[in-house]
């Protein structure tokens, strides 16, 4: 994953509530997915394996977000150690065969989960965030998007 993208997701991050950070961790296991078959398809297992490995951890995090207190936590449960093994093993075989069959799986999940994002209405789970605006300004020749935040991070007293 770039330092870009890394930078992206945790913007989203510091502005998501509960629901949107689900939606979150499933974009950032696909693309660690997607990051892996391509290191697969150049022959780099090294890399291959450590995005396994990382899209192994978000599937661990989706995993420890499961409120146990609604009967539907139990079949997720299942489904995210079926992800899980599935990533596993191909790391482990040097395939992709299971990596193809847990980002299947992953994203008829995620867009079930983006659904019920839209529906929550609550606030973001972080305070005392760096408060972000974007725009668009126009250049000579370009158009160029700027994003700034307000500088009022850290502890409040």
């Amino acid at each position: 994953m770039t330092k870009e993208l890394i930078q992206e997701y945790t913007l989203k991050i510091t502005q998501a509530n509960r629901s949107r950070i689900i939606v979150i961790v499933y974009d950032m296991t696909e693309q660690y997915i997607k990051d892996a078959l391509e290191a697969f398809d150049h022959g780099d297992l090294l890399t291959f394996r450590d995005n396994c490995r990382y899209a192994g951890k978000c599937v661990g995090d989706l995993l420890e977000a499961l409120d146990f207190d609604y009967e539907l936590a139990f079949p997720l449960m299942r489904l995210y150690v079926y992800i899980s093994k599935e990533i596993s093993m191909s790391s482990i075989k040097n395939d992709t065969e299971g990596l193809l069959v847990a980002r299947g799986l992953l994203l008829s999940l995620r867009d079930s989960f983006e659904e019920m994002a839209k529906q929550d209405k609550s606030e973001p789970v972080m305070g005392n965030t760096e408060s972000v605006y974007a725009g668009l300004t126009y250049g000579k020749n370009s158009l160029n998007e700027s994003i700034n935040g307000s500088g009022n991070r850290g502890f409040k007293v």
